[in-house]
């Protein structure tokens, strides 16, 4: 009889499981992704250009397989079905290198880390100081980001700049769609301002 409600007992509560497993949402992945249509450059260059991305930083808060939202300026939400694909941060970095690509007039575009003895024209060095979501409101994209010439041991340019973008919708791929937009922008500042600098740094013929 004890092993009859015990066996009992293994049953329910195991049917109890797999009723849990059955009602839990299905998780999704997300990913950002870069400018598909082909797009022209800002500027004409003389001469093609090998530009090097990286490395992008984004804050430890962001470094989560979780999509992150604010709830308040101090109040972090981390979505429990709705995640990252691969980090923000690997995203990110090959996204950008990707639209730069597009939008340069040169398909000469490395994500860092590359090899020492890679010869490249520019460096772009970023780091985001926000890129999240507020629940209800914007989609933040803020960063500090240089150029630096081809070896790295001279500041071009430093910049600051702040982006923002309201989704098109509620949800996760509203936000993400949002955010992907951001950095689409992003990419397009950091395009002008590399052909901007070919432009006035190149040599007569």
């Amino acid at each position: 009889m004890k092993k009859l409600l015990l066996a009992l007992v293994v049953l329910n509560a195991c049917a109890s499981l797999l009723t849990g497993c059955a009602s839990s949402p299905p998780t999704r992945f997300y990913v950002l992704s870069n400018l598909s249509q082909p797009a022209r450059p800002a500027l004409n260059t003389a001469r093609d250009v090998a530009v090097g991305v990286g490395p992008v930083e984004l804050p430890d808060y962001l470094d989560r397989q979780q999509i992150v939202t604010r709830s308040g300026q101090n109040e972090l939400n981390l979505a429990e079905f709705d995640k990252w694909g691969e980090t923000l941060k690997d995203n990110a970095n090959q996204v950008l290198a990707e639209n730069l690509a597009v939008l340069l007039p040169s398909k000469k575009v490395l994500t860092h880390p590359w090899k020492r003895s890679t010869a490249l024209d520019y460096q772009v060095v970023v780091k985001i100081t926000r890129f999240d979501h507020t629940e209800g409101g914007e989609t933040v994209l803020q960063a500090r980001w240089n150029i630096l010439n081809g070896d790295g041991s001279k500041e071009l340019l430093a910049r600051e700049t702040r982006y923002v973008e309201r989704p098109d919708g509620t949800g996760y791929a509203a936000t993400v769609a949002a955010m992907n937009r951001a950095l689409a922008q992003f990419s397009r500042d950091v395009a002008n301002t590399i052909n901007n600098e070919v432009n006035t740094t190149r040599t007569p013929p």
